[in-house]
């Protein structure tokens, strides 16, 4: 695992694993409800920022669903 992919670390990149991991342990540092993220355009295709929500939304958000509901 890269620096900027470690749970401690502020860059939400890698897998959707390695990033609902991230998202989990914030939440146990502080107790969060919500995650919010900023798609830095800088002349991306659009086609790929959507992807990018797509995944987050259909990937990641469920593996932190179903841990945070054990």
């Amino acid at each position: 695992m890269t620096p900027q992919r470690a749970p401690g670390q502020i860059l939400a990149v890698g897998s959707a694993e390695e990033l609902a991991e991230k998202i989990l342990y914030q939440h146990q540092l502080f107790g969060h409800s919500r995650f919010m993220g900023q798609f830095d355009m800088g002349g991306q295709p659009l086609a790929r920022v959507e992807k990018a929500i797509d995944l987050l939304a259909n990937k990641v958000a469920p593996i932190v669903r179903r841990a945070l509901s054990k």
